[in-house]
């Protein structure tokens, strides 16, 4: 249960952030907000046993999907690239909260 909580509560998270990018100015700190959102909810997640690597990844690239298809309308490498690059700093960060657990 507490899984499928933090895959509603980042998708709503990287909608809000999609539509705070909107914003002049200010938009453009987007992409530290969704690194600083994909840190918080890996780690959240990383609380459990050694597969929430996993589950973090799949989090991350879902919620950069999400976030993508908001803000890369129209550009198709923007829907490749940031559900990868969310899945990669999800599993690295459950993996170093995680590492001195795993040890």
């Amino acid at each position: 249960m507490r899984f499928f909580g933090l895959f509603v509560v980042g998708t709503v998270a990287f909608v809000v952030i999609s539509y705070f990018e909107q914003v002049p100015v200010l938009g453009w700190l987007g992409a530290v907000v969704s690194v600083v959102g994909w840190v918080t909810l890996s780690r959240s997640l990383a609380r459990g046993s050694a597969s929430s690597m996993l589950t973090a990844g799949m989090l991350g690239a879902w919620t950069g999907f999400v976030g993508a298809s908001f803000r890369f309308v129209g550009a198709t490498l923007g829907l490749v690239y940031w559900p990868l690059l969310g899945a990669a700093v999800c599993f690295a960060m459950a993996f170093f909260a995680l590492g001195r657990r795993l040890a």
